[in-house]
């Protein structure tokens, strides 16, 4: 097998173009639509379908892009690991997370990498859909709350403190909540739902370790926590958001901290990758830094 071929292949892909693969390659597009051609004979099998407009990958196409991905991963990791220069933390990240998570809590740390290692490049998306960390060639994802995907594998990075909050303007117009016996309706929540965060039904805990889950019904449901912590303060439901998220809001009266005699359960976050026997330094340099960083901050 033609591994340039293959690796041609795996341009036309990421880049979803024919013609940006041949610009990134240095190379005429009839030489990477030839490249794919005579792996496509290879292979005796169709792996891309072209249009004039888009190029769409076959089932077959899918599984050996996969594949593909993971070799020429190795490839090049074997290469560094023998080179003069295996010590050089170098190439480029895929890194996906949380939108929250990404602007106010992991984005400047992220910077501060990339500070300490310049020849590092990186993709970095911030977003709450769902993600598919092999197919999509993502290095590092953060999840918040649990992990669906037992093949992967998560590392400890954090606990994020969860409060139950209010607008004064909203418990004038629905009542106080002195206790958990008062939620319940008339009450309602802010709902977030998104695919970033897998957290079961909320409770809360009574100094007696008694705990208590609650589901109010929800007149809004919204996609982000700061979309969430909007409408909260506009009052048009109770919400658990995370605690540092809140502070301000509580300093200057536009949220109430509800039930400050109860806890709730912290929320987990994770980091969270494929596991390969070859991990790129890259990606093991970032994993290390992130890890060290929060260890450094307890």
């Amino acid at each position: 097998m033609d591994l340039n071929a293959v690796s041609v292949f795996a341009q036309v892909v990421d880049c979803g173009s024919f013609t940006q693969a041949a610009e990134n390659l240095n190379m005429t597009k009839s030489t990477v639509s030839r490249k794919v051609a005579e792996l496509e004979q290879h292979l005796g099998v169709k792996l891309i379908t072209r249009s004039t407009r888009s190029l769409v990958l076959t089932a077959e196409g899918e599984k050996f892009h996969q594949s593909s991905m993971q070799m020429l991963e190795i490839l090049n990791q074997a290469e560094l690991e023998v080179s003069a220069n295996q010590d050089l933390v170098r190439g480029p990240l895929k890194v996906v997370l949380p939108v929250e998570l990404g602007h106010q809590v992991l984005g400047s740390y992220l910077h501060q990498f990339m500070h300490q290692y310049p020849q590092v490049t990186m993709n970095l998306e911030l977003s709450n859909r769902e993600v598919d960390i092999i197919s999509e060639g993502i290095d590092l994802y953060a999840q918040i709350g649990e992990l669906a995907d037992s093949t992967l594998v998560s590392r400890h990075l954090t606990r994020s403190p969860r409060v139950l909050v209010a607008s004064p303007e909203y418990l004038q117009q629905f009542g106080a909540i002195d206790s958990h016996a008062d939620l319940i309706f008339p009450h309602q929540q802010v709902e977030v739902a998104n695919k970033a965060v897998r957290i079961p039904k909320w409770a809360i805990q009574a100094e007696n370790g008694e705990s208590y889950p609650f589901e109010l019904p929800n007149r809004l449901r919204v996609n982000t926590i700061t979309a969430c912590l909007k409408a909260c303060i506009d009052g048009l439901g109770v919400a658990v958001l995370p605690e540092f998220i809140c502070r301000e809001h509580f300093e200057t009266g536009k949220l109430v901290r509800l039930l400050p005699n109860y806890t709730m359960p912290e929320v987990e976050v994770s980091l969270v990758y494929a596991d390969r026997q070859l991990m790129p330094k890259r990606k093991k340099a970032l994993i290390d830094y992130l890890l060290q960083s929060f260890k450094d901050r307890t």
